[in-house]
């Protein structure tokens, strides 16, 4: 997805906001039996799910396999569902899951969501990440020479963004032997990248570039650690406008 879609274009191109459409989407994985990863504890832990019931006055879904799991997402205000129903991205945060009986088992219940992301197979939604201590992306040629070390602007499981002062010391089509971050101490991405776009931004002083960059042949296990780096820094951001 472009980094410069506007808010309203991102919402009217991704987000369905319509009750009877979040309703149809829900009740869709629902007949699916579609399996649902519950993130919570800004993305630290995860349940594997399926919906059970999409009603107006709310959503039930399953317990987990691991009950350790669940007792922990009973105790979390705030928790993001993610699917991949022939391959299209279906996600949606929820408020304070709570666990009931249902029929003769026990389940969990959120409130409805008010808006529902829907996203075909090739459309990713970049997470505008924080100035404060920026991640940071190294590029290095097969030789493991650094060809530079840039603060991250945006990121997804597609690639990512830069800003920076001063034309790039890349080009348009580059192909990048090592695309180098370090989510954490221990989720190291390393892979191969392409150079997608380079954009002048502001032509005085050094003149301010964006440059965009395609990861090639990334691991599903890194896929999944970005998504969970990505759910961790939404659910910080959703902790500072709840205060």
């Amino acid at each position: 997805m472009s980094a410069s879609l506007s808010n309203q274009e991102i919402e009217d191109k991704y987000f369905l906001l319509g009750k009877m459409e979040i309703l149809n989407i829900l009740n869709d994985l629902v007949h699916r039996r579609e399996p649902v990863s519950v993130y919570f504890n800004g993305g630290q832990e995860f349940i594997l799910t399926m919906l059970l019931a999409a009603r107006s006055d709310g959503l039930v879904f399953d317990m987990g396999g691991d009950e350790r799991a669940n007792k922990l997402l009973a105790m979390s205000d705030y928790c993001v569902f993610m699917a991949f129903p022939d391959g299209i991205r279906v996600q949606f945060s929820a408020t304070d899951p709570s666990r009931f009986s249902w029929g003769d088992d026990d389940a969990f219940w959120v409130p409805l969501p008010d808006r529902v992301v829907r996203m075909q197979r090739r459309d990713d939604y970049r997470n505008v990440l924080p100035l404060v201590n920026a991640l940071k992306v190294k590029l290095a040629n097969d030789d493991g020479v650094c060809l530079c070390n840039w603060d991250l602007h945006d990121l997804s499981v597609s690639g990512f963004g830069a800003l920076m002062d001063g034309e790039p010391k890349v080009k348009l089509g580059e192909a990048i032997a090592h695309v180098i971050i370090s989510l954490s101490d221990k989720k190291r991405l390393d892979c191969m990248g392409v150079v997608r776009h380079i954009t002048m931004l502001d032509r005085h002083g050094k003149g301010r570039y964006r440059v965009g960059v395609q990861f090639m042949n990334l691991p599903h296990v890194m896929e999944v650690a970005i998504q969970r780096y990505i759910i961790k820094i939404e659910y910080e951001r959703h902790k500072l406008l709840a205060k």
